[in-house]
């Protein structure tokens, strides 16, 4: 089974939506048709930012090339997953010579058919998930576990990352190296969509000798819905 038909394929979607609107007139020169038209320019553009904002449904193909947004569901034929919440950008954080840095968190609910819930042993999936890069600025061999963090959730569930959907990132850096990947946390007795904080703890950065060359790393996320 390909651990590709699990993941919401997202990156960063920025939105801007521009207000439209007119200038008052400060003598007797509008018409009546220029107030026509003004209003019905108001009311296509307050459609339109209406249709931008509505949830969308897309194929994962689809998704390759349209980002989802929190609300939007992606299909294949392992079955469709809901981003309910999303924070990028979350920050860079720092161990010793290793730099974390956390680029997005999702909260995802899914529904799983066919091979894919015969794999999970399950038809619904809810999971979080963590997109990071790592590097180390050091020449030195340094050991840095991105891949291993404990999550805790604000609905009280410690969570490790799901071992056989998450990325490996290799804990062992010979140098100048970067890393990314990405960590799903499946959670056990919550809903995505009532997970609203989460924290995510990382042991220190270690050197050759196996001794902390860093600080432990906490990091506190609020999910945006």
């Amino acid at each position: 089974m390909n651990r590709s038909l699990f993941i919401l394929f997202v990156s960063v979607f920025l939105m801007a939506l521009s207000a439209c609107g007119t200038e008052e007139s400060s003598g007797s020169d509008t018409t009546a048709d220029d107030a026509s038209s003004t209003e019905e320019t108001e009311q296509g553009t307050d459609t339109e930012s209406k249709e931008t904002d509505a949830p969308e449904t897309m194929t994962a193909e689809e998704n390759e090339n349209k980002d989802a947004k929190v609300g939007d569901t992606v299909t294949s034929e392992a079955g469709e997953q809901t981003m309910v919440s999303r924070t990028d950008d979350v920050g860079i954080f720092e161990s010793g010579p290793i730099s974390l840095t956390i680029e997005k968190v999702n909260g995802v609910s899914g529904t799983l058919k066919g091979e894919a819930a015969a794999l999970m042993d399950k038809e619904e999936i809810e999971y979080i998930q963590v997109d990071m890069k790592t590097s180390n600025s050091s020449e030195d061999h340094i050991t840095f576990y991105a891949s291993q963090a404990v999550m805790t959730t604000n609905t009280g569930e410690q969570l490790e990352p799901d071992m056989l959907m998450s990325d490996h990132i290799d804990g062992e850096y010979l140098g100048q190296v970067n890393k990314e990947g990405t960590s799903f946390y499946f959670l056990k007795n919550s809903k995505a969509e009532d997970v609203d904080s989460i924290t995510l703890y990382y042991s220190a950065a270690l050197n050759e000798n196996f001794e902390d060359i860093g600080e432990e790393i906490e990091v506190d996320v609020n999910l945006n819905k």
